[in-house]
Formats: C-alpha cells, structure tokens, sequence
C-alpha cells in the first residue's frame, strides 16, 4: 500500500509550496497544516539557553565537566565534550531561531524532557541525589517546560 491508499496520511495542497506536506495527526493543530505557528518569547528564551550552555561547554569543556561531576581522561574527552555539551546544543538552539516555529521548540523541548526523566530515573535507581544532579533536574525540567509551551 503506498502512501496514497494510507487514509491515516493527509496530504494537504500548500499554496505555493511545491509540495504536498504530509500530516499524520491533523487532530493535532488548529491552524492549516501548511500553516505554522510561529516561536513565542518562551521558545526564543529556551533556545537562547540552549546557545549559551553550548557556548559555555565549546569554550570552557573542563570547567564544564568538572561542574557536572565528569572527569576528561584526555584529548579525546575534551573534543567530547566539545561536542555534546558545546555544538549539539548551539546547533539545537539555532535551530529553533532559525525555524522560527513551535514544532522547532517542541522538538528542542521534548529532548531536554527526555534528559529530565533519564535523571529522575537516575536518581530513583543510583540514588543520586548530589545538589548538582538535583539542580541539573530543575533545569531541565525548566527547559523543558519552557520550550514545550512556546
């Protein structure tokens, strides 16, 4: 069956797009499903978070790492770091400012949501409950927040 005969899939005419965008849920939005809603102020503040605690682990990977308790064994720990906590983040960031969108937000949101619930299970199972990891579960749980309600 090809996504033609699929009556779960919707394909919407988009005004001039040159392309019918797919819609699984169109239950979901209220608006057209060639329309989107545009970031708000909570959206733009969560992304710029986001950019700063990049640029923050770009810049600085060992004051970073020793703040969140890990230790870098050497060079390779360092670009690691570089690139989790540094460029994932800036790039997540820009992204939703350059998207502009909620479903931009909502993506950036839904992962600092799912590092929420990782570390809440984490410290249900490890029992950590160090002030730093209970701090880092009100930032992202913060985040979160933030930018799922942009």
């Amino acid at each position: 069956m090809s996504s033609g005969d699929d009556p779960a899939i919707v394909q919407p005419e988009c005004p001039g797009a040159s392309f019918a965008a797919p819609t699984r849920m169109p239950w979901l939005s209220n608006s057209s499903p060639c329309q989107t809603d545009p970031v708000n102020a909570t959206g733009y503040i969560g992304a710029a978070i986001s950019i700063i605690a990049g640029c923050l682990g770009l810049i600085w990977p060992r004051q970073v790492s020793r703040t969140i308790g890990l230790q870098i064994p050497g060079k390779l720990g360092v670009s690691e770091v570089r690139a989790t906590y540094g460029g994932l983040f800036i790039g997540a960031g820009v992204a939703v400012v350059s998207i502009a969108n909620r479903d931009a937000a909502l993506v950036l949101g839904t992962a600092w949501a799912g590092a929420f619930v990782a570390r809440a299970i984490s410290l249900l199972i490890d029992g950590s409950r160090a002030k730093e990891n209970i701090a880092g579960l009100a930032i992202e749980g913060a985040m979160a927040i933030l930018l799922c309600l942009a």
